[in-house]
């Protein structure tokens, strides 16, 4: 079964993380999609774009700085003939020119090309298609390109944690690996080895204003070396090793040998040699297994070593464990247990009426539920953004009266291309309250951040503020106010007035094994509003929205689906800030 296989860089990068994940890979590319959260191909083909769209700027880059065009020697596929006919045009399937690709690329090296993209190297089993390479002289340089705004690990230096310590050793065993073929290849053709190793990634501090700087936004670190770098830590001045060797050829050798034979091993083989789960995948081996046992439970990552013991001991059932193994769990988890055997014990929710009463009755009206949509992409798509930066580019806002009547209010940023629409009527919506106000916003996204605040400017320092998860709307809110300094007052005032719904749930006022140990509004929604659901709804969860979000700004949505993608986008909000309306109000009913 794998006489023909390639050795890939993203293979030995996994076997070096997590055995079992790269025998995954190789044997059961669904279950390991599954693992990466990959679950559609439209998904999939997102990430790729992602990581694209940083290579373009790194090839652009290299382009202007050693002024010449990137050679493009990216395999190509060629048509194999249906042999079953004669006509020329009839074709069966397309394959990897892969001969080709390695022949072009040795060639590519002899002529002393300045600037090679996607240059391919096979050594045995083992084939690479590097990101790019510069010459150097006689020599190359290797330059792996990372869709990240870091690449190396935190360090404390003067109080602060700053990533300027080592390279993260996933990225040092892919460059390995690279380097250990791509040399390998050289020697054998009597060429020069590579003489250094670079990572290009993001400026995390880069802030874009009108065009992107690639000068500015693209960073080259150097790999390949033993450094010594002065920083401060725990008041004194400390000299601190950063080691950034690659790893030998005799280990990755040894690492190559150990994953040929352990990516052809039977499961129950491979099971043997590595039992565990390891904490990094728990969620997808137990994500299917019932609320009731110490796995579905939402403590299984804070305990996650103790968890996994148990359950290879057969030892899972939460009404099965004996006092001792109880003792086991950390605070935490003795907690959710005891809760466990309460509900069980008096067949209802926990409620402590007396707790949920005093954070209620400490709301002032009109109370303001709102939910914030983002967009998160390498490449600054939005002036005045950075690389990965979690922009707002929608919002949703009830305000709810004393009185039982709500006002509803929404806006979206849509980019400048769809100037010529500023309401939409979504009639379809079952939520509609008494009074609606709909925008979608062009030019600035800016201009969507000041339009909330319009929203809210009469009730700005009277009203409490309702979140779910308040960390994400509240860092959102203090990244408005740097952007924006005039708006920062505003912005951290509507911090200062929040409460986080899901601290009701996830602090234990309200328990209920029916929300299967999660504080998440999905989980809650369904047990306290069982008639309000998300299914059925074209977007329904937040990566979906924001894959959304980013070609409806960007221009990628098709002219006939524009209007409806939009709507679905608002629908989403929407659910979401009604939704904690709805939460709230059962509560009460609760406590009454």
């Amino acid at each position: 079964m794998f006489e023909n296989m390639h050795l890939t860089k993203s293979l030995f990068v996994d076997f070096c993380d997590y055995p079992k994940l790269a025998r995954w890979k190789a044997n059961n590319p669904e279950v390991y999609k599954k693992i990466r959260k990959i679950e559609t191909e439209e998904q999939e083909e997102h990430i790729m774009a992602i990581g694209q769209a940083v290579e373009d700027k790194v090839k652009e880059l290299l382009e202007k700085r050693y002024n010449t065009t990137a050679l493009d020697l990216m395999p190509r596929f060629h048509k194999l003939k249906n042999e079953e006919t004669d006509d020329d045009e009839v074709f069966i399937k397309a394959e990897l020119d892969l001969p080709k690709a390695l022949h072009d690329t040795i060639q590519a090296i002899k002529a002393s090309q300045p600037v090679l993209y996607q240059p391919t190297f096979q050594h045995w089993d083992c084939l690479v298609r590097a990101d790019f390479m510069v010459r150097n002289w006689t020599q190359y340089d290797l330059i792996e390109v990372k869709a990240k705004s870091w690449i190396r690990k935190d360090i404390t230096d003067d109080g602060e944690k700053k990533p300027i310590w080592a390279i993260e050793s996933s990225f040092i065993n892919d460059v390995s690996f690279q380097s250990y073929v791509i040399n390998s290849v050289l020697q054998a053709n009597n060429l020069w080895q590579l003489w250094s190793t670079y990572f290009a990634y993001l400026n995390k501090e880069y802030i874009k204003q009108w065009n992107i700087d690639i000068y500015q936004l693209i960073v080259q670190d150097k790999a390949w070396e033993i450094k010594e770098i002065e920083a401060v830590q725990r008041n004194k001045p400390a000299k601190v090793i950063v080691d950034d060797s690659l790893v030998l050829p005799k280990e990755i050798e040894s690492q190559l040998t150990a994953l040929r034979t352990y990516i052809s091993l039977s499961e129950d083989e491979a099971n043997k040699q590595f039992l565990r789960s390891w904490t990094k995948y728990l969620e997808y081996f137990w994500e299917d297994k019932a609320f009731w046992t110490v796995m579905g439970m939402g403590i299984h990552h804070s305990n996650a070593s103790y968890v996994q013991d148990l359950f290879y001991q057969g030892r899972y059932q939460i009404s099965s464990l004996t006092d001792e193994e109880i003792d086991g769990f950390n605070t935490n988890g003795q907690n959710f247990i005891n809760r466990y055997f309460e509900v069980k014990k008096q067949r209802s929710a926990l409620i402590d009426t007396a707790k949920i009463s005093e954070v209620l009755s400490g709301f002032n009206y009109p109370i303001c539920f709102y939910d914030y949509e983002t967009i998160s992409i390498p490449v600054p798509l939005l002036d005045s953004t950075r690389p990965y930066m979690q922009t707002v580019v929608q919002y949703s806002l009830h305000k709810y009266y004393e009185d039982g009547t709500m006002k509803h209010y929404w806006g979206l940023y849509v980019g400048e291309w769809l100037f010529s629409k500023r309401i939409i009527e979504i009639s379809e919506n079952n939520n509609k309250v008494e009074y609606e106000c709909e925008q979608v916003v062009v030019w600035s996204f800016k201009d969507l951040s000041q339009l909330f605040l319009a929203n809210i400017w009469a009730d700005l320092l009277t009203s409490t503020f309702i979140v779910w998860h308040e960390s994400f709307e509240n860092s959102r809110n203090k990244d408005i106010g740097k952007l924006f300094p005039e708006l920062a007052d505003q912005y951290l005032a509507i911090n200062e007035r929040t409460y986080d719904l899901k601290k009701i749930v996830s602090d234990g006022y309200y328990f209920d094994t029916a929300c299967k140990w999660s504080a998440s509004i999905k989980k809650v929604l369904p047990v306290l509003v069982p008639e309000m659901t998300y299914d059925g709804m074209n977007i329904w969860r937040w990566d979906i929205a924001m894959r959304a979000l980013y070609n409806v700004i960007s221009g990628k949505v098709a002219l006939e689906d524009q209007e409806k993608t939009i709507k679905d986008l608002l629908i989403y909000c929407w659910q979401d800030t009604l939704a904690m309306v709805r939460i709230f109000e059962a509560l009460k009913l609760l406590i009454k």
